[in-house]
């Protein structure tokens, strides 16, 4: 037989080195082997989700598709449809982060003047049997149906928001999640995100006025300034005749002050008594 492995700490680094080695290089192998196939997997329900929430189309989306980066650093990813060289529509991978459980993803198709085609549900971490309704609530021909709206025109909302969807019963807070991916969708559709800022033309629009009334603000306060300025030199002076008389007031005051404290204790112990 063998000599028997001397059990000491330095044996025992070394055989746990072995191991870790040994794993690192199995996990390494399994990942090469696999990794051709898993993205693999990945396009193709990548395309199957395109093309169930577009037109029957004839080019391959994800050969076009163009990435836009959203304020917070995530990315939106467009997936342009044609046949025979036409533009039949559009597919956008889209999310909200409102979501009763986190994020919800969404595909949604666009025809091509903007309406919304179909959709479908991605990733969401909703209540089952509640938000997780998302699925077919919206839907052509159920209850909440969104399908030929045009949220680019108009963004959508549910009625409790003054909006026109109905939203899923008692699941409103995954209801407007789902609204928002919508909406993140079409702005991206219509250009109002920008691929460098990740900035809303809308934002701009709102922020422009914003600023012109600024302007108009400050030039008000420059002038207001000025007069208060003169004004309170002359308060100002006033005062200080004012303060001197104050200054023996107080004083008077003072001394009341210390009256009024004795005669409280005074009150506070005889109610104590009582």
């Amino acid at each position: 037989m063998g000599k028997k492995l001397e059990s000491n700490f330095k044996n025992m680094v070394l055989v746990l080195c072995a191991i870790a080695l040994f794993s690192s290089l199995s996990v390494a192998s399994i990942n090469a082997l696999t990794v051709d196939t898993l993205n693999e997997v990945r396009l193709t329900s990548q395309l199957k989700a395109i093309r169930a929430v577009l037109p029957d189309f004839d080019n391959n989306p994800m050969d076009e598709s163009d990435t836009l980066t959203t304020p917070d650093g995530s990315l939106l990813v467009l997936f342009p449809a044609s046949r025979e060289g036409v533009r039949v529509g559009t597919a956008v991978k889209s999310f909200s982060n409102n979501g009763y459980s986190g994020r919800v993803w969404l595909m949604v198709g666009f025809a091509a003047d903007g309406s919304v085609y179909d959709y479908t549900v991605l990733e969401h971490k909703e209540t089952p049997g509640l938000g997780s309704k998302m699925d077919v609530w919206f839907a052509k021909g159920n209850r909440g149906d969104v399908t030929g709206k045009k949220p680019g025109d108009k963004a959508l909302r549910v009625r409790k928001d003054g909006g026109e969807v109905d939203a899923i019963t008692a699941a409103t807070v995954s209801s407007r999640a789902f609204l928002d991916a919508v909406n993140r969708a079409a702005n991206a559709l219509s250009g109002k995100v920008d691929a460098v800022s990740g900035a809303t033309d809308a934002t701009s629009g709102a922020t422009g006025v914003e600023d012109a009334t600024s302007g108009a603000t400050d030039a008000t306060s420059g002038a207001t300034d000025a007069t208060s300025g003169a004004t309170s030199g002359a308060t100002d002076a006033t005062s200080g005749a004012t303060d001197a008389t104050s200054g023996a007031t107080d004083a008077a005051s003072g001394a009341t002050n210390v009256e009024d404290a004795a005669s409280g204790a005074t009150s506070r112990t005889n109610r104590d008594d009582n």
